[in-house]
C-alpha cells in the first residue's frame, strides 16, 4: 500500500526512487565558484558521503549541527546529510557579528559546526568560549584551511559507511533561531512533521503538483540560513519535486541572465526584489516570458506592483502569502485568481490543514474588520522555543500559535496584515526587531532613551530609523551612533537613519507611544 512520507529522509528517497535521473538542483557551487547540475540520484549519493563523513567525525542521531552555510550547492549537501542520520540541523546567519553568533551556537548547545571558510572570521574570534566538537570547514582550492578545521573535501572521502538510524516523524529535525520581542533570539523547535507538513502547505497553497512531466521551475534568492531558505523552500522542494535555479545572493541582472537562460517557470521574492526587477531600465532587454507563477511574501505587495507584474507576466498566476517561523512557515496565501479582488489581503489559510483565528485581547474571536491578534494551529506549528518554555507557554495556548501580529478578515474570510505587536521591520525581506536596535544603542553612554520604528522606504520596503534623547550634557553625532553598533548587529540591522528629538511620547502606562512617535515623526 501507498506510504505518505513521514520524514525529510523519506521525501528524498521517494525523490530518488520516482525521479532519479531527473535534475533536480541548480546553483552555484561554492569550492568550485561555478554553476553545477544535479539529479536526485546524484544529491542521494553525495549527501550519503558527507553522512558517512560526519558519522566517522563522532555525529549521532540527535546531535546539533549549526550551519554557517549560504546558497550553494554544498549547503544542500549538509541539511541532506545531517537529516540522515538524524542529526538536528542548526542554521546561522552569516551577516551576524561574532557574539550574536556565540550567542546561537551556545543556548542550541550545538554540538557540531559546517561553515563556510569565508564565515571562519566569525568563528574565530569566538571560538575559545564555544565548546564544539569538531568545526567542519567547506573550502576554496587555493585556500589554506586553520589547524582547529576539517576539510569538508576530506570529510567526503571518508569510507566509513554508516548504519542509518529510526527517524520517527515527531523526531526533531530543525532549530532555527529568530529574535524575539526582547531582542534576544529565540530557538524554534520544527520537528520532522513540522517540516514535512511545510512543504505540504505551501506548496499546495501555490498550486503544485508532483509531477511526471515538465517539472516546475523553481527560482529562488532566499538566504539558505533563514526559515524561508531551509523551511519553505527547501520544504516545497523535496515534497513536489520542481527543478530548483538557487540564485547564489539577489542581483537584478543575475536574476534575470538565470531567468532567461534557465526557462525558469517560477520566481519567489518579497515585494521590494519585484520592485527592483520590475523597475530595472534594462528588464525588457531580458526574455522571462516562460514564468507562469510568481510568489511574494514578507508583506503585501502593493496595488500598482501587482499590476506591473501582470503586465511583464501576463500569463503568471501571482500569489502573496503570510508566514512566520514559528509556524513551521506556514500561515496563509491570497491565490492568484483574488491578486486584484482582493488587494491588500494576505488571503486564507494554506490548505489542507492550516487553521486561522483573529481575537482580541481576551482570546475571543473578532468581528469582519475588527483588527485583533492572528493565531494560527495546524502539524506545521512548532513544538516549542528551545530551552524557552516560559515563551513557549507564552506563545502555544491551547494548541494555537498566538504569532503577536495583529489583523482583520474582511466578510468573506480573507486576512489583512495591519501591523506587528512585536515591532518588528522587514527591511528588503530581512526581519529586525526594534528592542534588537535600541538595545545595542542603549550601550553608549551618552544615550538616555531611544526608540527604533519602521519608515517606508520605496525600494526595500521598509527601513529602520532611530529617535535618540541624549543624556544631559552629552553629545553624540548619527555618524558615531551607527558607528559604534558596528560589533553590536548585523549590518543590514544597523539603523543609518539617526533622528536626535527631546523627549519620546509616553502613554499612560510609562511605555514609549511608538504610535504617535510614528504619526508625528515618520
Amino acid at each position: 500500500m501507498w506510504h505518505a512520507p513521514q520524514t525529510i529522509r523519506e521525501l528524498l528517497a521517494k525523490n530518488v526512487a520516482d525521479f532519479g535521473q531527473r535534475e533536480a538542483l541548480v546553483s552555484v557551487s561554492y569550492r568550485q565558484g561555478d554553476w553545477t547540475r544535479h539529479s536526485w540520484s546524484d544529491l542521494n549519493e553525495i549527501s550519503d558521503r558527507v553522512a558517512n563523513g560526519l558519522a566517522e567525525l563522532g555525529v549521532k542521531k540527535g546531535d546539533k549541527v549549526a550551519c554557517l552555510l549560504a546558497n550553494h550547492t554544498e549547503s544542500y549537501y549538509t541539511y541532506l546529510a545531517i537529516h540522515k542520520i538524524g542529526a538536528i540541523f542548526v542554521p546561522i546567519n552569516i551577516r551576524l557579528v561574532p557574539r550574536e553568533v556565540e550567542f546561537i551556537i551556545e543556548n542550541a548547545e550545538a554540538d557540531y559546526l559546517v561553515s563556510l571558510f569565508d564565515a571562519l572570521q566569525l568563528v574565530e574570534k569566538i571560538r575559545d568560549h564555544l565548546k564544539l566538537k569538531g568545526c567542519v570547514c567547506i573550502h576554496k582550492a587555493d585556500k589554506e584551511l586553520p589547524d582547529w578545521t576539517i576539510s569538508y573535501d576530506e570529510l567526503m572521502k571518508s569510507d566509513c559507511k554508516c548504519s542509518l538510524p529510526d527517524i520517527s516523524h515527531q523526531d526533531v529535525a530543525d532549530i532555527i533561531y529568530t529574535s524575539g520581542t526582547t531582542g534576544v533570539p529565540k530557538g524554534v523547535v520544527l520537528t520532522e512533521t513540522n517540516k514535512v507538513a511545510c512543504g505540504r502547505l505551501f506548496g499546495t497553497a501555490l498550486g503544485l503538483s508532483k509531477v511526471q512531466y515538465a517539472p516546475h521551475r523553481l527560482q529562488l534568492a532566499f538566504p539558505f540560513f533563514t526559515s524561508t531558505g531551509c523551511s519553505t523552500v527547501m520544504m516545497i522542494w523535496l515534497y513536489f519535486a520542481p527543478v530548483l535555479i538557487l540564485e547564489e545572493s539577489f542581483d537584478v541582472i543575475k536574476a534575470l541572465q538565470t531567468m532567461q537562460r534557465e526557462k525558469s517557470t517560477a520566481y519567489g521574492g518579497a515585494p521590494s526584489m519585484y520592485a527592483f526587477i520590475l523597475n530595472h531600465p534594462r528588464f525588457k532587454e531580458f526574455d522571462t516570458s516562460s514564468l507562469r507563477v510568481v510568489t511574494s511574501g514578507a508583506a503585501a505587495m502593493p496595488e500598482e506592483l501587482i499590476r506591473k507584474a501582470l503586465r511583464a507576466w501576463p500569463k503568471a498566476k501571482i500569489y502573496n502569502t503570510y508566514a512566520l517561523t514559528e509556524a513551521g512557515t506556514g500561515g496563509t496565501v491570497l491565490n492568484a485568481a483574488d491578486a486584484m479582488i482582493k488587494i491588500g489581503s494576505v488571503g486564507l489559510p494554506m490548505p489542507p490543514d492550516q487553521e486561522m483565528r483573529v481575537v482580541d485581547l481576551k482570546g475571543h474571536d473578532t468581528k469582519p474588520k475588527e483588527v485583533g491578534e492572528i493565531i494560527l494551529k495546524g502539524p506545521n506549528i512548532m513544538k516549542e522555543y528551545y530551552r524557552n518554555p516560559k515563551a513557549t507557554a507564552e506563545t502555544i495556548r491551547e494548541g494555537w500559535l498566538h504569532t503577536g501580529d495583529m489583523g482583520y478578515y474582511d466578510e468573506d474570510g480573507y486576512l489583512y496584515y495591519t501591523d506587528r505587536m512585536k515591532d518588528m521591520i522587514v527591511r528588503g525581506g530581512y526581519n529586525i526587531y526594534s528592542v534588537e536596535v535600541e538595545n545595542a544603542l542603549y550601550e553608549h553612554e551618552a544615550v538616555k532613551q531611544c526608540a527604533v520604528v519602521a519608515k517606508p522606504h520605496e525600494r526595500l520596503g521598509e527601513d529602520v530609523v532611530a529617535f535618540v534623547v541624549l543624556k544631559e550634557g552629552a553629545k553624540a553625532t548619527a555618524e558615531e551612533l551607527h558607528y559604534f553598533t558596528q560589533d553590536k548587529l548585523a549590518d543590514y540591522k544597523r539603523p543609518r537613519d539617526i533622528r536626535f528629538i527631546e523627549a519620546l511620547p509616553i502613554n499612560p502606562t510609562g511605555k514609549v507611544d511608538k504610535k504617535v512617535l510614528r504619526s508625528n515623526h515618520i
